[in-house]
């Protein structure tokens, strides 16, 4: 048997101006003593070399795993930190679940909704509102997440829509936007904005309202200071002024109001339900008519029967 050595590295000898001799086995199969080991030309390989092969061949490999396995690491890292995270938060509201909630909230989190004139803070009372919400959906409104971007320092942003029985809702589309913190070996959601649609649609008249009110704020700049520093102030004196002018004259009339509708609601489902009965009646009628004309045809056609 004849054999080479081929193995290149950077430390290794090169044996290649070596020419091996042949190994050669005596014809005696149960004695190893017959095996002839060349006295001349005899080639001698250095245990070191090979040991720097390996040595090199270990390096290599140690170079070429690393970086992959870095990579691996980052990948598995952002695809389970913030979008896995808001899967699963909009999950739990689908399903109603309390408990995934309270592993996906932080114990300070803060929640600013636009339809709220206030801000949520706590991890009790941020819980509380998405169970109320899940409750209010019931069992076949649910959230559908649209696009879902991930930025830096753990935040991300989706926008949605509710959905019952696969058919969208109107006016329900929204926006949420997630700032995700580190508690222990999970993260967690720290702050949540949500901005949802307004079922009013002003459109153009918007653009009058807003230079109507930049113009007034450029007239009084004091003025415009304090009611930005202060809206929820100023909403509720406005809705004391309501209570005290307003509320007395314009509850009466709307209480009015709802009553006429409520009595012209009824008074009309009398209305449809005699109709109703009245169709029957006539249909029915209609149908025994028809029946009875056919059963006299069928008798004239036969003619009157004779004697034999």
């Amino acid at each position: 048997m004849t054999f080479a050595c081929v193995t290149r590295c950077r430390n290794a000898p090169d044996f290649s101006h070596f020419n091996p001799t042949t190994l050669t086995h005596a014809g005696h199969l149960i004695s190893r003593t017959n095996l002839i080991i060349p006295k001349r030309n005899d080639v001698v390989f250095n245990l070191s070399g090979l040991k720097n092969v390996k040595t090199c061949i270990n390096r290599r490999k140690k170079s070429e795993m690393i970086p992959r396995l870095a990579a691996d690491s980052e990948a598995d890292i952002e695809g389970h930190s913030l979008s896995d995270v808001i899967h699963g938060f909009y999950t739990c509201i689908n399903k109603n679940d309390r408990k995934g909630l309270e592993d996906l909230i932080y114990r300070n989190c803060i929640l600013e909704d636009s339809s709220f004139p206030y801000v949520i803070q706590g991890k009790k009372d941020v819980i509380n509102l998405f169970i109320q919400l899940a409750e209010s959906m019931g069992e076949n409104v649910e959230f559908k997440l649209g696009t879902l971007c991930e930025g830096d320092e753990l935040t991300a942003s989706v926008n949605w829509h509710l959905e019952w029985m696969d058919d969208q809702i109107p006016f329900s589309r929204g926006c949420s936007i997630f700032q995700c913190t580190n508690e222990g070996e999970k993260l967690v959601i720290r702050k949540a904005q949500i901005i949802t649609e307004s079922p009013i649609k002003p459109g153009i008249f918007a653009m009058a309202l807003l230079k109507m009110v930049t113009s007034f704020f450029n007239d009084f700049p004091s003025v415009a200071k304090w009611i930005l520093r202060s809206p929820h102030t100023i909403l509720q004196a406005m809705l004391n002024m309501y209570g005290l002018f307003l509320a007395p004259i314009i509850n009466p009339v709307l209480t009015f109001y709802i009553t006429l509708w409520k009595f012209i609601a009824r008074i009309l489902g009398y209305v449809i339900s005699f109709l109703h009965v009245i169709g029957k009646y006539f249909n029915k009628k209609s149908s025994t008519d028809d029946n009875d004309s056919n059963t006299s045809s069928l008798k004239i056609d036969q003619g009157p029967s004779s004697l034999p």
